[in-house]
């Protein structure tokens, strides 16, 4: 069984494209992806070198890659993306083989996971991968035969795709490699001020799973089943992120504040061990599953800023996209955060498919109402694999199954909405981030706060890139 002595696990170069239009476009902040630190860590402990290339935010990509296989000369490639980077993925896997056909190229990721035979149809995609990846990947660097290697896809001798059984998920987290985050160059993670108070920026994910049924949300990664690493798991991996270099970490789970006792735990569990950062829960609390206590623990601990996805400014639609929470939620968790002297961010969506004008007014004068420091709205994409997906094209108002529009961040015209055109879907997403930022007590508000806390020099840059230029 011969195996793999260099493998490079590359982050897609993306960031550009995906946030180049949005309302937002000023505030790029590369972070790098916990999971190729996770992938990472089950290479170098299935005996092979690892090397990470990371191109999110690289001004070129190509000549990066290039060099990468002349110097290190890799005997494998991993590239890891989404619905949206499938057709750039496929331009780097040709790239890749141009430049050196005996390279193995894996994919895996959101969009390998959910077609993995139209992934393995590729031409210079030799391996793809479904569903977690940590165990399947170790198989393939070992070099196992592929037919006999769980949550894979490949095509055979006659050129026929097969797709193998799936990888069962790995029930104890706690038993996986730690993320091999001394792989990573952390000057790369750069981030400007109204993004987080100190760089490098790191991330961190605690659990995998959610077991909610957000009618928008695709889950063909981590599925529906709460995995949630340990308490003294989980600070050990900020300690490992802290010693690498990065000052300021971000919170990257589905659930974090789900099991509210583990959660609070892990807050402890840092204060006992008298750990000095800055973190952010940049996903994973819900407004539902949260209380005041929980805040103030966060918040005891370096935590200085939340992030929720509200969605909506009406119960009723709330309701339609099965999403678990209220209004009233959504005001108690911002009152408990702000009581804990936290910043709060919050995420709406525009165009939900039980949406009208009216709604989508009531979720405008909502993000108004609340008092939250950001907020940022999307128009709603139907991703692959989630029931407004399916919904969608059952209906038949898919207009489109190219993949490079797919994009939440810059939405375009991919489908008709059941009830609204997109010229007024496209007027309320310029309205909701007008209305709310240009309101002179929120501006008013944001310059003492600026001033107070340094800020002031790098959040006008932040302004003007995002609104001006």
């Amino acid at each position: 069984m011969v195996g793999y002595k260099r493998v490079v696990l590359m982050n897609m170069p993306s960031t550009i494209r995906v946030y180049g239009k949005s309302a937002l476009k000023g505030i790029i902040a590369p972070r790098p992806f916990v999971s190729m630190a996770e992938l990472g860590g089950s290479v170098l402990n299935a005996g092979a070198d690892c090397k990470i290339l990371e191109l999110q935010v690289s001004n070129k990509p190509f000549e990066e890659i290039e060099n990468m296989i002349k110097t290190y000369k890799p005997d494998l490639i991993g590239l890891t993306f989404t619905t949206l980077l499938f057709e750039e993925a496929k331009e780097v896997a040709k790239f890749i083989k141009e430049k050196d056909k005996s390279v193995t190229v894996v994919a895996g990721g959101v969009h390998s996971s959910i077609f993995p035979e139209e992934v393995a149809k590729s031409e210079n995609i030799d391996i793809t991968v479904y569903g977690e990846g940590d165990i399947t990947i170790q198989d393939i660097v070992k070099g196992k035969p592929l037919k006999s290697i769980k949550g894979i896809a490949y095509k055979n001798s006659k050129g026929d795709v097969v797709k193998n059984p799936a990888q069962p998920q790995v029930e104890n987290l706690d038993e996986l490699p730690m993320p091999a985050w001394h792989l990573f160059d952390p000057k790369i993670y750069m981030n400007p001020m109204a993004i987080a108070r100190k760089s490098p920026v790191g991330t961190i994910g605690t659990s995998r799973g959610c077991v909610f049924g957000c009618t928008y949300c695709n889950k063909s990664v981590f599925g529906r089943k709460f995995r949630g690493k340990g308490v003294k798991r989980v600070v050990d991996e900020f300690e490992i992120l802290i010693k690498n270099g990065f000052k300021e970490i971000h919170v990257w789970d589905d659930m974090f504040a789900t099991d509210l006792k583990r959660a609070k735990a892990i807050c402890d569990e840092i204060y006992n061990r008298g750990l000095k950062f800055t973190w952010q829960l940049e996903c994973g609390v819900r407004v539902n599953a949260v209380d005041a206590e929980f805040f103030k623990k966060c918040a005891k601990v370096g935590c200085y800023k939340v992030a929720f996805g509200f969605e909506s400014g009406d119960d009723e639609i709330l309701k339609s996209i099965n999403k678990g929470t209220t209004i009233e939620h959504a005001k108690s968790a911002v009152k408990w955060a702000k009581q804990a002297g936290m910043e709060v961010s919050g995420f709406f969506m525009l165009g939900l498919p039980e949406d009208t004008e009216k709604t989508m007014r009531k979720t405008i004068e909502f993000a108004k109402s609340l008092d939250i420091d950001y907020a940022k709205a999307t128009i709603l994409v139907p991703l692959p694999s989630t029931p407004v997906f399916d919904e969608f094209e059952k209906k038949g108002l898919l207009k489109t199954k190219d993949w490079t529009r797919y994009n939440f961040h810059t939405a375009s015209k991919v489908y008709d909405h059941p009830k609204l055109s997109w010229e007024v879907l496209e007027k309320y997403y310029d309205t909701f981030h007008k209305e709310f930022y240009f309101r002179p007590s929120y501006m008013v508000k944001r310059l003492f706060l600026s001033i107070k806390n340094g800020q002031l020099i790098d959040n006008v840059k932040t302004a003007f890139n995002t609104f001006v230029k």
